[in-house]
């Protein structure tokens, strides 16, 4: 009997990156959604990021702080390359363009809260819904790392027979975390990905991260307004302000009130460092009576028909300045790809 066991497979091949220092870096970046106003007068849409400034440094875990609606999740999806910037020069991800350079894709990772929330053009339904056992979605990817994603999976305490369909929140968000971490990765970026979580997988899954940005010089950037456990866990932190602007940026030892409350043995170091943060733009909205800013009507959806899940090209979208007495489609009617008109509901007239 033929007792010989099977030769691993090859690891994989990437597109190699050039050298690079910062992992991240950004310069005077300026961002905002366009609303159907802005379409039709000259009007400029409010900025979500105003000349906003980060430098990540490599092997970095920065926490990126700020309130609802300081437009955290707009530049992490920059970062990713969901969103083209005015200027190429604005923002750099392992020194290559952000958006444009499709190497970046076999070395960044991004995972938000929208996994498989979103129906594709099509499919009627999301991946995560479908009745498919956990080893058989991206079962390639999973077969190139098996050593990384077994490991992934004893961290994350998954059971790979798990069926989609029958799976709690929790257990779907660390289905995600899986095939999202399976590819070892240069930058990771997190938007409030934990928050289904329960408070062991968590506290596994931060420490898993900081080993490799320890061990590889692995850069994360991760969002999140729960604070329990940050104490020690990030090397820099990013205050982004509710105006869009960068409030504080750097290294936790340099910021002096961080370094106070830590004399002070404080118990909840990060949690105060963002209240004092925060409250103070809080205060003085109710001071002034003013309320939070409203990102603008194509923060979340372009389109309802043109999105497909956040990767539709946008090529139906007719920015043109047009009369207000016309519609904002040409009569109301859909025109343009298929693919790009069905989109997540298969609606196909556009916005009057």
């Amino acid at each position: 009997m033929d007792t010989s066991t099977a030769a691993p497979a090859p690891a994989p091949i990437l597109p190699p990156l050039p050298p690079y220092e910062s992992a991240i870096e950004v310069t005077n970046l300026n961002y905002s959604y366009p609303s159907r106003s802005s379409f039709v007068s000259s009007e400029a849409a409010p900025k979500i990021l105003d000349n906003l400034n980060m430098v990540a440094p490599r092997g970095s875990r920065t926490l990126l702080l700020g309130a609802n609606g300081s437009g955290k999740s707009t530049f992490l999806r920059i970062l990713a390359g969901r969103h083209l910037t005015p200027d190429d020069r604005n923002v750099s991800v392992c020194g290559l363009n952000a958006y444009r350079d499709t190497r970046l894709n076999f070395h960044r990772a991004y995972l938000d809260c929208d996994w498989g929330m979103k129906a594709g053009g099509f499919s009627g339904s999301a991946p995560l819904a479908a009745d498919i056992a956990v080893r058989d979605m991206m079962k390639k990817l999973q077969a190139e790392y098996p050593e990384r994603r077994d490991e992934i999976v004893e961290m994350l305490g998954i059971d790979l027979d798990w069926r989609m369909h029958e799976l709690s929140d929790g257990q779907r968000r660390r289905v995600q975390i899986l095939l999202g971490l399976v590819r070892p990765f240069e930058i990771l970026l997190l938007d409030e990905i934990t928050t289904s979580l329960d408070v062991c997988v968590r506290q596994d899954l931060l420490r898993w991260l900081q080993k490799e940005t320890v061990e590889r010089g692995a850069t994360i950037v991760y969002a999140t307004h729960i604070f329990d456990g940050l104490d020690d866990w990030p090397t820099d932190v990013m205050y982004l302000t509710d105006k869009g602007t960068t409030g504080w940026q750097g290294k936790l030892e340099d910021n002096e009130f961080y370094q106070d409350l830590r004399a002070r043995q404080h118990p909840a170091k990060m949690l105060s460092l963002a209240d004092h943060w925060l409250r103070a733009e809080l205060d003085e909205r109710r001071k002034s009576k003013k309320r939070e800013r409203a990102a603008g009507e194509f923060a979340v959806k372009v389109d309802p028909t043109l999105r497909q899940g956040g990767y539709a090209s946008g090529r139906n979208i007719d920015t043109t300045l047009k009369p207000k007495t016309e519609t904002y489609a040409g009569g109301g009617g859909a025109s343009g790809r298929l693919s790009d008109m069905l989109g997540n509901a298969g609606v196909t007239l556009k916005h009057a």
